[in-house]
């Protein structure tokens, strides 16, 4: 994300009308500017859940004047080791 108010924005907005519930990590956990979502997937979240998540995150994501090209660029001016998590 990079920004940790839009973070907080899109958690909110998924939790609201999704019931879908995300983490927004910010500072002092990440530098700022770095700031992202936090999805903990489970084994007891099926296709069908994970699906119905991209769906809300496409929405939400358009909801706020974001768009799949942004954040592909936002990552791409990032360290490899802030893009890449084990």
């Amino acid at each position: 994300m990079g920004d940790a108010a839009l973070a907080s924005l899109i958690c909110n907005h998924l939790l609201d009308r999704y019931s879908i519930y995300l983490q927004s990590i910010n500072y002092p956990t990440v530098e700022r500017g770095t700031e992202r979502l936090r999805i903990a997937a489970t084994p007891y979240h099926t296709s069908e859940m994970i699906d119905q998540l991209v769906d809300a995150l496409k929405q939400v994501w358009q909801d706020v004047g974001l768009t799949l090209k942004d954040i592909e660029q936002q990552q791409q001016q990032q360290p490899v080791a802030m893009r890449h998590h084990a």
